[in-house]
């Protein structure tokens, strides 16, 4: 018997899974970068980040994001505002293992103030309406928990884009931390790139 399919509403979740295999060699910092362009493409999004699981020891925007292409003046003001580690969409990922999509003001907290209004504001107007996002844990010394996150004007992926895009970061996840920690694949960037090689170009 087929298992039924759930509706998805604001922040609701939804199963995707796909059955991993092993891959190949590591992948680059650079290599990140342009797969997670294209995944996120490929699903109607605009934006991706990649960023470790905020914990009480370590909760700023700035030194949890890893990769992204959001826009520089965005990344500076979100990191000002400090509401990363209690935004919607990683309260929503404390409660749950499996993808969360949400509407409108994913990255804000939860508060009805004026500043969360203003918050909602300036992430639609850079085109980072709705989020599809999951988080998975590297069982390596540190326990750390990544999270995956796709932005944009487009509705809830399909069942099949989810599946892709969950997949798609699994193994690219998986790639990475062949080489490593995923946090310092990001710091052994070749010489001469610029320090703000993670955001738009």
């Amino acid at each position: 018997m087929e298992r039924p399919e759930r509706a998805v509403d604001d922040c609701a979740e939804d199963a995707a899974f796909s059955p991993s295999k092993a891959v190949g060699a590591g992948a680059s910092f650079n290599d990140g970068k342009e797969r997670l362009g294209e995944m996120a493409k490929l699903a109607g999004f605009d934006f991706y980040l990649l960023s470790v699981f905020p914990r009480g020891d370590r909760t700023a925007f700035i030194e949890n994001r890893l990769i992204s292409n959001w826009p520089l003046s965005l990344v500076g003001f979100y990191e000002a505002t400090d509401l990363f580690y209690c935004s919607r969409l990683v309260t929503a990922m404390k409660r749950t293992i499996v993808p969360i999509f949400c509407k409108e003001g994913s990255f804000a907290g939860s508060a009805a103030n004026q500043e969360n209004r203003r918050l909602n504001t300036l992430f639609q107007m850079h085109g980072l309406k709705n989020t599809f996002a999951f988080a998975f844990a590297l069982h390596d010394a540190d326990l750390k928990q990544y999270i995956f996150a796709f932005s944009g004007d487009c509705p809830m992926p399909t069942r099949e884009q989810a599946m892709a895009l969950l997949y798609g970061c699994m193994e690219l996840l998986d790639k990475v931390s062949r080489n490593g920690n995923p946090e310092t694949v990001r710091r052994r960037r070749s010489p001469g790139a610029k320090s703000n090689a993670c955001d738009a170009a």
